[in-house]
């Protein structure tokens, strides 16, 4: 059956911002990426075609014979839930309900985790932030690493990064902040001007969950701008890694962006929303990072200007920061994950243990 054209065009953007390169960095099997891609170039929704992937890899967790392969059914399962309740950029019932069946499905996964991982809640506000906590093998150490995901959140996207500080002795927190994931659709918490406050919330949480960590930030996309900003606020931060950011807070042109920062800050109104927003920009000439900063760019990144990312270097000598460019790097470097991910936790383990 053919598609009308209005169809064609949702189906072409929902391709276009669920790639198959991010959809396997977040650690979906490829060839299930590409069977999503095709069906739903076919015309089937979206949410159900992820949906059903996602019931495939439950089945396969549920019968498997061993833990290591259940462990990464279940994982498989949550991304694709992941993606399939990107399908809805307002917070409804059903974006809910998938998003609850995912956090489910990666509790299983956190339960058979290589390092041991456990979920946490911090209080903010009137609400609740939550994350997750991974631990290297040979328990708590002295550095912690705060990973923080886009403009929409969904901290469980980021079991890869965990995995490659845990590897390196450093303890990680996955987190959605004020207006992301988990902590916006069911702990009621939204951005606003103040959201690095939410994030400082994770800092005093790994301080008095192991005193005398030193703290480091990394920030994926919007999410790098949050952690500039908490950096720049929180002085506990002493390394910081911003990974294909914007350097301030615009209402995008595109409808699905918008209507993901109009949830993020529970704002539908266009005109307040930009006035909401428009606080959030980092102004290094005004005050600028002082602690080590690693800034990651894409040359081939759509979304985030070539070049743009030096304004967080501005005013900054401390002898640790420095620019990484990958030519060909999508936004967030998608297509270079493991490359990203070992370089970005080498350089946290060297500048946090100097």
């Amino acid at each position: 059956m053919p598609l009308f054209p209005d169809q064609s065009k949702e189906i072409e953007a929902l391709c276009r911002a669920m790639s198959i390169t991010r959809m396997t960095d977040y650690g979906m099997k490829r060839q299930k990426a590409l069977l999503a891609h095709r069906q739903v170039q076919e015309g089937r929704p979206w949410d159900l075609v992820l949906e059903e992937i996602a019931r495939e890899e439950e089945l396969m967790a549920e019968a498997a014979d061993d833990a290591a392969r259940a462990r990464e059914n279940w994982h498989a399962a949550a991304v694709s839930l992941i993606f399939a309740q990107m399908a809805f950029n307002a917070d409804g019932d059903r974006k809910r309900d998938l998003h609850r069946r995912m956090t489910r499905c990666f509790a299983r996964f956190a339960a058979l985790s290589k390092y041991p991982a456990t979920k946490v809640e911090v209080s903010d506000r009137q609400g609740t932030l939550f994350g997750w906590y991974f631990e290297p093998l040979k328990g708590p150490s002295g550095e912690s690493v705060i990973v923080v995901g886009g403009m929409s959140g969904w901290s469980t996207a980021y079991r890869a990064m965990a995995e490659a500080l845990c590897a390196r002795g450093i303890a990680c927190f996955l987190v959605d902040g004020p207006g992301q994931g988990e902590s916006r659709l069911e702990g009621g918490v939204y951005a606003d001007a103040d959201v690095a406050t939410g994030f400082s919330r994770f800092i005093d949480f790994a301080m008095m969950r192991s005193t005398g960590q030193r703290i480091g930030l990394w920030g994926n996309s919007y999410g790098g701008l949050l952690a500039a900003l908490t950096a720049v606020s929180d002085n506990r931060v002493l390394a910081c890694c911003i990974n294909g950011a914007p350097p301030r807070t615009e209402v995008p042109p595109f409808r699905t962006a918008q209507e993901q920062l109009a949830a993020m800050f529970g704002c539908q109104d266009p005109s307040l929303l930009a006035e909401r927003v428009s606080p959030l920009a980092f102004d290094g000439r005004r005050a600028p990072l002082a602690c080590a900063t690693l800034v990651l760019e894409g040359g081939a990144d759509v979304l985030v200007k070539s070049g743009s990312q030096k304004a967080f270097l501005e005013g900054n000598t401390n002898p640790n920061s420095g620019l990484k460019i990958w030519p060909d790097g999508e936004h967030t470097i998608y297509n270079h994950p493991a490359e990203r991910n070992a370089l970005v936790a080498d350089w946290f383990g060297g500048v946090l243990r100097s």
